[in-house]
């Protein structure tokens, strides 16, 4: 019997586009091909949407002030995370710069091809994820982003004609507690609200509009982003305040990665920056 060829892992530039996992086999040997897991890389920057398959929708609701206590704590079951990824051979580590729940460990596996599979394996915690591409073709861009305002940090990553919007929470959670806990423990809910308060956006992107499809905040589900570069070093978006009052967002832009003018949607205003730009920070 002749040995299996030495396949070499991919780089992280192969790995743009748009990934849904399949299958995964967590430490203790329990199987999960349900949950809905939809990861979306950029040049390097990614963003990664995990959610039970009943997780609860709330059409009408314009905000998450429209949701009871009960409607809240169901939220805490997604994963949402999102930041840069980097390779060291056949390890792959993800970055979690923005996270729904901030995990103390690192994120890293490693990765390697099974026909149109792409196979990860644990580094730190023993696991298996089976990954299959979702087709889609078109311009990769990302910018790291930063709201004055309100002091939160920011991502947006495109992959052909799909996105990934990311906003952070305006305070930090703690990294030893669950969101669930942090909820339960809430001393109001306003506070139980202000530790949900965190945007994973991922949508898709349609002559031009961009419609976020899923969402760790259930009255995204359906709105339009517009994103809109606003000279070299800010984007707009369109958003809500926490009474559900619509608002532009004003971003800074803090790093950016591919051509910028993919991450500006048909119909805003002229663009005033369509040059390439190279990885670095601004």
């Amino acid at each position: 019997m002749s040995a299996k060829p030495h396949t070499l892992p991919p780089s992280v530039p192969e790995l743009t586009g748009v990934w849904r996992r399949s299958l995964l086999v967590d430490a203790d040997g329990r199987r999960d091909t349900t949950t809905g897991v939809t990861w979306v890389q950029g040049p390097a920057r990614y963003a990664d949407l995990r959610q039970p398959a009943n997780r609860p929708r709330h059409p009408g609701v314009t905000s998450l002030s429209g949701l009871r206590f009960e409607e809240l704590l169901a939220l805490t079951r997604q994963e949402a995370f999102a930041g840069r990824l980097r390779q060291r051979s056949d390890v792959f580590h993800w970055a979690r710069t923005l996270d729904f729940a901030p995990a103390a460990l690192p994120d890293a596996g490693r990765l390697r091809r099974e026909g149109a599979v792409l196979v990860e394996t644990g580094v730190h915690v023993p696991y298996l994820e089976h990954w299959r591409p979702v087709r889609n073709a078109g311009p990769s861009a990302a910018v790291e982003m930063f709201d004055p305002e309100t002091g939160c940090a920011g991502l947006l990553v495109r992959a052909g004609d799909r996105f990934a919007l990311v906003r952070d929470r305006a305070e930090a959670v703690p990294t030893d507690t669950s969101p669930a806990e942090l909820v339960q423990g809430a001393a109001d809910i306003g506070r139980a609200r202000a530790v949900l308060d965190f945007e994973l956006s991922l949508g898709r992107i349609d002559h031009g509009r961009w419609t976020v499809e899923r969402s760790t905040l259930p009255h995204r589900v359906g709105a339009v982003p517009a994103p809109t570069l606003d000279g070299c070093a800010g984007l707009l978006v369109s958003d809500a305040r926490a009474d559900g009052t619509p608002y532009t967002r004003a971003f800074e832009i803090t790093a950016a990665e591919g051509l910028l003018a993919a991450l500006h949607s048909a119909g805003s205003p002229a663009l005033t920056a369509s040059a390439p730009v190279l990885e670095g920070n601004r």
